[in-house]
């Protein structure tokens, strides 16, 4: 049976089976055209085996559908959700140690009674329900494969309102991952710890990290433009094993930070471990063109990647972005970058042209 992509008009529209990948030169970092691909091929990329249909037809895989059941469910607003499941059959591979920072990653969600799937972003989140809290997965715990998300429902999301409809235990079918965006691999780089994100002296607002990681190559500084529930996507790459190696500025907008739930607590406490450097904007405070002038003006220009060349860190934290990602809906794209072309990337206009980004060194992720 085929199962149609669904998109809506929210920040998280239904994305193609394909693989975007950047490739480093010595000063720049080249876009490759996006493919598409099979499910095998994405299978093959990924490697290990473990998409073998026959052999492991209970792992989640790009070429079939996983049974799960909704574990944990909770009502951030009237809007936005959260959501867990955890996997019927317990899952060997555990795709935080697999897919790493290196990969921007999403799963498709059948909707079996319009015969749709969604994509979305899944993070290394659980529900404690011993502490009544949402807790990031320690290194190496794969929860047996549990998966949680952010999500929004919009008046026409159909999968969105129809999983917000559904009791917790109900099941459901998922399958994936499938890889939105590859960051270049750096052979024998540092691995950078995660011991930070757990320690209880960020419930007392104190900094604890002062890290200044001695890379091998150049940090891949990256500035991500946000709205709505597309702040996932920097989210997983902070939270997934083997964390993002490098530094992040993120511009988020969204009515107002209660809609972040208890992702805002982990937000804050990557800001106050250096791993992040944050601004929210608010639209119940500031009108949609105020929030425009205060992204260009905190705003930078693009810095040249010089690649897998020996690295000094002379210039210490010093943030120099080589690569902005941006990520929510159609309109916010569109002001920040420009518009995208169907499935291609389109024209880098918008706030970014102004401030001298171009196609080599931004990526549009809907």
């Amino acid at each position: 049976m085929l199962w149609t992509k669904y998109a809506s008009s929210g920040p998280r529209i239904a994305r193609r089976l394909h693989i975007s990948s950047k490739k480093i030169s010595h000063s720049k970092v080249y876009l490759i055209t996006s493919a598409v691909l099979t499910t095998g091929l994405i299978g093959s990329y990924l490697s290990h085996g473990y998409f073998d249909d026959k052999k492991n037809k209970y792992e989640l895989s790009p070429s079939h559908f996983v049974k799960y059941r909704i574990s944990h469910k909770q009502d951030i607003d009237s809007s936005h959700f959260l959501l867990e499941v955890t996997p019927l059959v317990k899952q060997k591979v555990n795709m935080w140690s697999l897919m790493t920072a290196e990969h921007i990653w999403s799963v498709e969600i059948k909707q079996p009674e319009v015969m749709v799937v969604r994509s979305y972003t899944p993070l290394p989140l659980e529900f404690n329900p011993t502490s009544n809290e949402t807790e990031i997965l320690k290194d190496g715990d794969n929860a047996d494969g549990k998966l949680s998300f952010y999500i929004k429902k919009y008046e026409n999301g159909e999968v969105a309102r129809w999983l917000h409809r559904l009791p917790k235990d109900h099941v459901i079918e998922i399958r994936g991952p499938f890889v939105d965006y590859e960051f270049p691999h750096l052979p024998d780089e540092l691995k950078r710890s995660r011991d930070c994100l757990y320690m209880n002296n960020f419930n007392k607002g104190i900094n604890i990290n002062n890290e200044n990681p001695k890379y091998i190559y150049q940090p891949y500084d990256v500035i991500m433009f946000t709205a709505g529930t597309g702040v996932v996507t920097a989210l997983q790459l902070l939270l997934t094993e083997s964390p993002f190696r490098g530094n992040m500025k993120i511009f988020h907008t969204s009515k107002n930070i209660n809609q972040l739930g208890p992702l805002y607590s982990i937000l804050s406490k990557l800001q106050a471990s250096n791993r992040v450097q944050l601004q929210i904007f608010e639209s119940d405070k500031q009108t949609r063109k105020e929030i425009l002038k205060n992204i260009e003006k905190a705003a930078t220009r693009p810095y040249p990647y010089k690649g897998l060349l020996p690295f000094s860190n002379v210039s210490g934290n010093k943030f120099e972005p080589i690569l902005a990602l941006v990520c929510g809906p159609e309109s916010y794209i569109s002001s920040i970058s420009g518009n995208k072309d169907g499935l291609n990337q389109g024209q880098v206009q918008g706030l970014l042209d102004a401030k001298g980004w171009d196609s080599q060194n931004v990526y549009k992720l809907s």
